[in-house]
């Protein structure tokens, strides 16, 4: 395995750093509660192995109780700031602090430096447009929520050894977060919130974290390819995937 490394057959990081690309649903924690998501655990313990105890079975049911007890952690540790997490999100502020809880929650229990967001925009879009409907939030309201959890991302602290310092410096986060993209049917998924995430670079300045990266491609809508390039121009801050390649292989 050295030689094929030294020989540059097989090339990639350290073996000591185990980065891997972490991408947790954070959208469960708003969708449902914590208590709901809880339950569930606890029903698939019970249905965990029929009674036949064999080593993968314990194994299995081992990491199924450590994952009830990081939900109940994480409904305490929401609870230190002073929301109930337990039930699922009733508004669009609810749901950008429910979603961000189970991301905090995520990167104080993990030290590796890809905890990337994932695509959230649509989902959070639902929360906001209803709330729209009932009155209840203006667009400067939202983009205000938009901008502060796109602060948080920024400001995420990892609790890494002293010795990842040797790899990396600055403290990295990479944490990706997606917007645009099609549906496998074929629909555009652009909502409102994709330009009101791309629009945190013009409110807050240009920033690496979280790496905002557009699933591009050519049938997106014509609006939002001409805003992408002109806060890509503006900020440099935006990279781009190609989601025709990308979406089959999901």
């Amino acid at each position: 395995m050295k030689l094929v490394r030294h020989n540059h057959i097989l090339t990639g990081l350290p073996d000591t750093y185990g980065r891997g690309r972490i991408v947790g649903d954070y959208r469960r924690v708003a969708l449902y509660g914590i208590d709901f998501l809880i339950e569930e655990k606890e029903q698939d313990k019970r249905n965990c192995g029929c009674g036949i105890m064999t080593e993968e079975i314990i194994r299995q049911r081992e990491e199924i109780s450590m994952q009830i007890k990081a939900l109940k952690e994480l409904k305490e540790m929401a609870l230190i700031y002073g929301y109930d997490i337990s039930k699922p999100a009733n508004n669009a502020r609810e749901a950008v602090q429910w979603l961000y809880f189970g991301y905090l929650g995520a990167i104080k229990t993990q030290n590796g430096a890809a905890m990337s967001v994932g695509r959230i925009s649509t989902f959070l879009d639902i929360y906001i447009q209803r709330d729209f409907k009932e009155g209840t939030l203006t667009e400067a309201e939202a983009q205000e929520l938009i901008d502060h959890l796109v602060m948080k991302f920024r400001m995420v602290k990892f609790a890494r050894i002293p010795a990842y310092n040797q790899l990396f410096s600055g403290d990295p986060v990479w944490a990706t977060l997606e917007v645009a993209g099609m549906g496998q049917d074929g629909r555009s998924m652009v909502t409102k919130n994709d330009f009101r995430f791309l629009h945190t670079l013009e409110n807050m300045g240009p920033s690496p974290e979280p790496n905002l990266t557009v699933l591009y491609c050519s049938r997106l809508p014509e609006g939002f390819k001409r805003y992408a390039s002109k806060i890509s121009v503006k900020t440099s801050s935006i990279q781009y995937e190609n989601d025709d390649v990308m979406r089959n292989m999901g």
